[in-house]
């Protein structure tokens, strides 16, 4: 196997490990959840430290999200849209969020050089691109420009997938893709 195909496959392998244990992984249940000897994975990254960043990486890349949403009909209707963007962007970033928790406090700064992921644009305003030109057919319909109702879109999205931010009750995408349609107020008022 080659190396980066060796290296994706241990990334793949340790993701769900991270999820379940956090740091306290070992790189023996790594191996035995790869498939491979222990030793392999020395050969693959330096330490262990050095698979993790790979994990980041992988969970913090938009690649999919963005094909996903490029992919979008954009003349489906503004409702289905809005549906859409919102239960992919939650299901998205509650992912990442569940991962980063998994792993507890990091030191970023050892992510700022070229090496780590740090110095990779921020894929936010890559995916905000994206929403923002599958709305853009709709801006008749909404009721701010499209920027703005997609930073509001962003910002609940984010919000709701914040465990400390909520009581559970704001966590249902198909509510929340409702209540950006048609606001707070009931109907008619």
């Amino acid at each position: 196997m080659p190396v980066e195909e060796r290296r994706a496959h241990i990334v793949d392998a340790v993701i769900p490990l991270i999820l379940e244990r956090g740091v306290e992984v070992t790189t023996r249940e790594i191996a035995e959840a790869a498939g491979i000897a222990e030793g392999t994975v020395f050969r693959a990254f330096a330490d262990k430290e050095a698979l993790i960043d790979a994990a980041i990486v992988k969970v913090m890349d938009p690649s999919e999200i963005l094909a996903f949403l490029e992919d979008v009909d954009p003349t489906l209707s503004l409702e289905a849209k809005i549906e859409l963007i919102v239960s992919v962007l939650h299901s998205r970033v509650s992912g990442v969020v569940r991962f980063m928790t998994a792993l507890g406090p990091r030191d970023h700064a050892r992510h700022a050089g070229p090496e780590g992921h740090g110095h990779r644009k921020p894929p936010l305003g890559e995916v905000t691109g994206v929403v923002e030109r599958l709305l853009e057919p709709d801006k008749d319909r909404i009721r701010v420009p499209v920027a703005t109702a997609v930073d509001y879109l962003r910002i609940l999205v984010f919000g709701t997938t914040m465990p400390f931010l909520t009581t559970g009750g704001a966590s249902d995408p198909s509510e929340l893709a409702d209540f950006i349609l048609r606001g707070i107020a009931k109907e008619g008022d």
